[in-house]
């Protein structure tokens, strides 16, 4: 009690976020924890039952690198032929694409050339040709593993699930941000999961999700206005009152940014188009109607922005007045060393000391958690780099995306693919 009379304003809404990032954390381990016997045991064996009919949507735009090698991937899963079909829709490329796609001989194959026009339109021009019960949609650059449909398909069996989300992996390491990814991604296999079983999924990421044909076109197919399509299809699932399921062993491999720059300008998409959605959806915020999303997870997610803006920018107010009050001694008394207040300061120090510790120990065990689910390895010899600029770095790209994300919202700049 002494110490809390004795922190400041700043203190105190530090504090705070301490609070709502332990309180989230311990949330999402208990979650897995209630649902352990289904996630560890019966979901990590559940076995195809039929044969559905599904057709793989794949737009394309300029994809001449990776195209023929990820249509060949889905045209080679382990699934009978008769039951899959891909659509691989040429959005106006102007390098080979269209030429390697026409080079692949496979009748399960449909190419659609048309202008550009962006990824959603491209989708819903696609769906048109669509005569399947489901559809996977694929980017361009990801691929599925070869019984990535055995292990997805089994969970429409459950009640009213128009989706089934996969698991993405970040397929090559070779920069230090696509190492962070990595690790980022194999985190959000383990949330995802934790958000499926939370009935609170989202996003319905572009590579490898599944939905039923008649749902999509129910709610009207994909946002050709949104940046990020896959999360304004989710939400709409959501108002419908349709569940989304995920399959943590449907793997999907994708290329993840290599440079900052690339990944800078992907996560402004994402997080702009994040926030242009719940704009689009704000009647859901704090409704019950659409439960734990409604509810909890969405007014959560903009406490985590307000954190980490907290996080970010408080080291940076500290060090201004720390050397606002150097230069001022400095001009009274000339250079003299800093001295610490053995009164209060110690137990100041030991104070965030402990939160630092708690923090990091979690941060290392949900790490582990990811790793275990995806069917990883620790590997520490050769990803030492990868979990060290996730914890350290990550933090801080994070902060840096989504206030560039706000700023540019705010100031309305130009929003581009």
């Amino acid at each position: 009690m002494v110490l809390l009379f004795n922190l400041g304003v700043l203190d105190l809404v530090q504090l705070f976020c301490y609070y709502v990032m332990l309180y989230c954390t311990l949330l999402w381990l208990l979650v897995l924890f209630k649902n352990r016997a289904n996630f560890f045991s019966k979901e990590t064996g559940i076995k195809i039952k039929k044969y559905p009919s599904i057709t793989f949507l794949v737009p394309a735009y300029n994809e001449e690198k990776h195209i023929k090698k990820y249509l060949t991937s889905i045209l080679n899963l382990d699934y009978p032929k008769d039951k899959l079909k891909v659509i691989c829709i040429n959005d106006g490329s102007t390098d080979k694409t269209l030429e390697i796609c026409k080079s692949i001989k496979d009748t399960r194959l449909k190419i659609i050339d048309k202008p550009n026009t962006g990824k959603a339109d491209s989708l819903n021009y696609a769906l048109n040709f669509v005569d399947t019960e489901y559809i996977a949609s694929m980017d361009a650059d990801s691929y599925p593993e070869k019984d990535y449909l055995k292990n997805i398909l089994p969970y429409f069996n459950k009640k009213d699930v128009a989706a089934v989300t996969p698991a993405l992996k970040v397929k090559e390491t070779k920069t230090l941000m696509q190492k962070i990814q990595w690790v980022e991604y194999v985190f959000s296999i383990y949330l995802r999961k934790i958000f499926a079983f939370f009935d609170c999924q989202y996003v319905l990421p572009g590579p490898g999700s599944i939905c039923k044909t008649e749902i999509i076109r129910e709610v009207g197919g994909w946002d050709k206005e949104s940046l990020v399509e896959d999360t304004e299809l989710a939400f709409k699932l959501h108002i419908k009152g349709y569940r989304m399921e995920n399959s943590p062993k449907a793997y999907v491999n994708t290329e993840a940014p290599e440079t900052f720059r690339d990944l800078f300008k992907q996560r402004i998409r994402w997080y702009r188009g994040y926030l242009q959605t719940n704009r689009k959806y704000f009647h859901m915020i704090f409704n019950m109607k659409y439960g734990n999303l409604g509810f909890f997870v969405l007014p959560v997610n903009f406490i985590w922005i307000f954190i980490m803006g907290i996080l970010f920018f408080l080291p940076i107010y500290n060090f201004a007045i720390n050397l606002n009050e150097f230069f001022y001694r400095y001009s009274l008394v000339g250079f003299t060393w800093p001295t610490l207040n053995m009164s209060f300061d110690i137990i100041y120090i030991d104070f965030y000391i402990y939160f630092l510790a708690l923090f990091f120990s979690l941060t290392l065990s949900v790490i582990y958690l990811g790793i275990k689910i995806s069917s990883e390895k620790i590997n520490l010899k050769t990803r030492k780099w990868h979990y060290a600029g996730y914890i350290f770095i990550y933090p801080l790209l994070f902060s840096i995306f989504w206030f560039s994300a706000i700023f540019c919202e705010i100031f309305k700049l130009k929003k581009k693919w």
